[in-house]
């Protein structure tokens, strides 16, 4: 089972390295760290096109893994470490674990889901793994709930295009009430732009925010995390809207005879 193993904290991060070694205890596991060499959270899914890309094996203490940092984005890491690191085909890709949530509009955003979808986009299946919590985060319970469910993946597979978003609540070992697989919740951000001057005299802007708490419905990804539950998110490659399509398709005709009309009159 060769698994490759990414994030978007950069590679010397406590979630990353917490996961590798709980990866590295399972029977059969090859396992192979290649992830950003820099915190890259909230890249999304960049890839570099105008610079080069540099991989570097870091030492890691007491990793039996071979680990790299790369001067990349988290999608990066996963297509170089499939495409030129691995010396074979990944059997599954595996980003995390995050520190905070990817909830809800999180994971548009998220370099963490990103460097997952793009396991996906190469055709291996691919989990996400998020410990919802920013202070003093134990990543353990995250860690050995993941290699179970990488048990799982690899015994019943996943459909094509699905990628597993997981995110871990912020409880103490042993505490969590429970697992269940959920819908995208609505979670939104209260965001607003602070205004400050550099020592030059220059202005510039910089992003903050909070995540808008309204109430979610207990079978979202938020609503399962709140009530100390794993929250286990199946997102889906294809965003086209089927039903939606269907009713597109009467501005098809109307579109398509202005321009027919448009050709006409030209010619």
């Amino acid at each position: 089972m060769r698994i490759l193993l990414v994030n978007d904290d950069g590679v010397y991060s406590a979630g990353l390295q917490t996961l590798r070694a709980t990866l590295e205890r399972m029977p059969g596991a090859e396992v192979y760290v290649v992830a950003p060499d820099r915190q890259r959270s909230a890249s999304g899914h960049a890839i570099t096109l105008h610079k080069p890309l540099y991989i570097e094996e870091v030492d890691i203490p007491g990793a039996e893994s071979p680990v790299y940092a790369v001067n990349g984005t988290p999608a990066d890491c996963t297509k170089i470490g499939m495409l030129a690191v691995l010396p074979g085909p990944a059997d599954l890709v595996i980003s995390g674990i995050n520190r905070g949530g990817n909830l809800g509009l999180d994971v548009l955003y998220s370099g963490t889901v990103s460097a997952a979808i793009e396991g996906v986009i190469l055709g291996v299946p691919a989990i996400a793994v998020s410990l919802a919590a920013w202070e003093n985060p134990d990543y353990r319970p995250a860690a050995a709930f993941t290699a179970q469910l990488v048990e799982l993946v690899m015994d019943r597979g996943l459909p094509p295009g699905v990628l597993l978003n997981v995110n871990v609540p912020p409880v103490p070992d042993g505490a969590v009430a429970g697992v269940a697989v959920t819908r995208l919740s609505r979670r939104s951000y209260r965001d607003r732009f602070e205004r400050r001057v550099d020592p030059r005299g220059r202005t510039y802007y910089w992003l903050a925010g909070d995540p808008v708490e309204d109430p979610q419905p207990a079978d979202t990804d938020v609503g399962a995390v709140r009530a100390g539950l794993i929250s286990i998110t199946p997102l889906r490659l294809n965003l086209a809207d089927e039903g939606v399509i269907h009713q597109l398709r009467p501005w098809q005709d109307w579109l398509q005879e202005r321009l027919t009309a448009a050709r006409s009159r030209r010619s």
